[in-house]
């Protein structure tokens, strides 16, 4: 039967180059006949870890457990009736998130509860080339806008994370986060692998700013669990189907390196994944704010809260220095 297979292929519209898939099933070794494999199976199919091993080594495929894939159709029939223009009382904390396209910037905007509850407000797209000063004049207004709070005054973005990770467009970002950064709007950059959630690099600063480095992988599997749970991030009925199908844009699977497993998250073919990006980035700019939570709550209920002191311009004598 192996003798007598044949390659078909499955992608004729690629031209140029081929891939090619097989796993244990054509092995014509002894301990690979399909009688010992099909007692594997069943042996192996009781016990999920035991599963996943049988997939990744005999079947040549990438393991996806449960709650490892999202479904966008699922998370957006959790959407609820609230917004920026329509805050729910518990969000006393915005921050946002900001991918850098070609030509657009995208944001995501996510406010937080004194329970850690998360709240998706709302999704902005500014339409401009990313090295035309008015498409940061535009994104500069938008991270300067409040909302009204139903408890009373009204609620800014506290920290904003923007990618800066794109060679090309890496020191506009840093040009335009150089002079902002006392607002907490930060240039950063996402690395895989295991890492803090956020932390400043160890590099030298360009042209002011400094560059904040994101451990992706660590933020998306927080993001994975707490959607496995309904409540814990709850979405808004303004944000578009787009946005969700975006969200949903990874899975977590499993592949052996040097026979070792390891997961990693890899792209659903086909999908954007901006809205991801950008609800990383917002979960990032979060851990670089303290909030006290209750006297938040009190100032919004007494009608608002005060903007921060600037401090006063200090001047030194030459003389002194000299």
């Amino acid at each position: 039967m192996v003798a007598q297979g044949q390659w078909r292929a499955t992608r004729p519209d690629v031209k140029g180059h081929a891939g090619f898939r097989m796993n244990s099933l054509i092995s014509l070794h002894k301990c690979a006949s399909w009688a010992n494999l099909v007692t594997e199976f069943l042996v192996a199919k009781k016990d999920p870890a035991t599963l996943q091993t049988f997939v990744n080594t005999i079947l040549g495929q990438g393991w996806t457990g449960a709650g490892d894939e999202l479904d966008e159709g699922e998370l957006a029939g959790r959407c609820e009736p609230f917004g920026l223009d329509a805050l729910p009382e518990d969000v006393l904390a915005i921050t946002a998130g900001v991918d850098v396209q070609r030509d657009r910037l995208e944001c995501t905007l996510m406010g937080y509860a004194k329970d850690e509850t998360t709240f998706v407000l709302g999704q902005k797209v500014i339409w401009g080339q990313w090295d035309a000063d008015e498409t940061w004049r535009e994104l500069d207004e938008l991270l300067k806008t409040k909302w009204k709070h139903p408890l009373g005054g009204s609620l800014g973005i506290e920290a904003a994370a923007i990618d800066a990770g794109d060679g090309v467009t890496m020191e506009a970002v840093k040009s335009f986060c150089a002079p902002r950064q006392r607002r907490r709007v930060m240039a950063i950059k996402g690395v895989s692998g295991t890492r803090p959630f956020i932390e400043p690099s160890k590099g030298r600063k360009s042209k002011g700013a400094r560059l904040w480095i994101v451990g992706v992988d660590g933020i998306k599997t927080v993001i994975m669990d707490r959607l496995a749970q309904v409540g814990l991030i709850r979405f808004s009925d303004d944000l578009p189907p787009v946005w969700f199908e975006q969200l949903a844009s990874e899975r977590l699977v499993t592949r052996y390196v040097k026979g070792q497993p390891q997961r990693r998250f890899e792209r659903v073919p086909g999908r954007q994944a901006e809205a991801l990006d950008c609800v990383v980035y917002a979960i990032a700019a979060r851990h670089v704010v303290h909030v006290n939570f209750e006297e938040r709550e009190a100032q919004l209920r007494a009608g608002g809260i005060q903007d921060r002191p600037k401090p006063k311009n200090v001047y030194r004598s030459k003389f002194l220095s000299g």
